[in-house]
């Protein structure tokens, strides 16, 4: 081997073993400073005043009882259910400490203690097809939860995607995870039967980050929550 060739083989190395210790070197800086800063997030959410009953207000509400009922939600969707209703009870409780409410949990335990589980279950069952509470039916439920409405609450669809945006050998540094969710609340008069108030609203939040990360469904839940209830009437300023 000449000397010549063993001289460019010599540089070869040295400009390999550079190469690769700036792309490490890039590599770890990103993951530093990404591990240190935490997700970056990005917030997008619309909400849409569905209807408001003449004569109703909002206002009045801190004068009466409302319960917060067993949440409503699409084909394939039912193991959220429980937790659209939940966090619901939890954004009043924090927006409108005021106001009071039963919570899910409380008004389904009282539902059944007072031996109407088969006529909420009816209730549901016929609302699913026609999109009404049955007057009769509400009354009677709303006189055995001693409240005077109660806020329904819907889930059309919650989706999650993550999009890769870089890996290195195999592993995924730079990723984007999007969630979607849409939700509607309808708030029922038990004496009438009628819808007082409905709105709905759509939420998307992104988080980009060089880790594995999940937004929690709860969080987005709680944020497009607080945006609806806007429509029905603005946080009082103490809380």
């Amino acid at each position: 081997m000449s000397d010549q060739w063993r001289g460019w083989t010599r540089i070869g190395r040295r400009q390999g073993a550079r190469g690769g210790r700036q792309i490490l070197s890039v590599l770890l800086l990103a993951a530093l400073l990404f591990g240190c800063a935490g997700p970056l997030r990005q917030w997008g959410s619309e909400t849409s005043l569905v209807s408001r009953a003449p004569g109703f207000d909002p206002s009045l509400l801190q004068q009466r009882r409302v319960a917060v009922v067993n949440a409503l939600v699409g084909f394939g969707y039912e193991g959220f259910g429980h937790q659209v209703s939940r966090s619901l009870s939890h954004t009043l409780r924090d927006e409108y400490p005021a106001l009071a409410v039963l919570s899910p949990q409380d008004a389904i335990s009282r539902i059944n203690q007072a031996g109407l589980s088969k006529e909420y279950t009816d209730l549901v069952a016929a609302y699913m097809q026609s999109g009404v509470l049955h007057q009769e039916d509400l009354r009677r439920i709303g006189d055995a939860l001693m409240v005077d409405y109660v806020f329904q609450p819907i889930m059309a669809s919650f989706e999650q995607s993550v999009w890769e945006r870089f890996s290195f050998l195999g592993v995924r540094l730079f990723q984007t995870r999007v969630s979607v969710l849409r939700l509607s609340l309808q708030l029922w008069d038990t004496k009438t039967g009628g819808i007082a108030w409905e709105s709905s609203g759509e939420a998307t939040l992104a988080g980009e980050d060089v880790r594995e990360y999940r937004i929690p469904f709860e969080e987005i839940a709680h944020r497009l929550w607080r945006q609806i209830l806007k429509d029905l009437a603005p946080a009082p300023a103490s809380s």
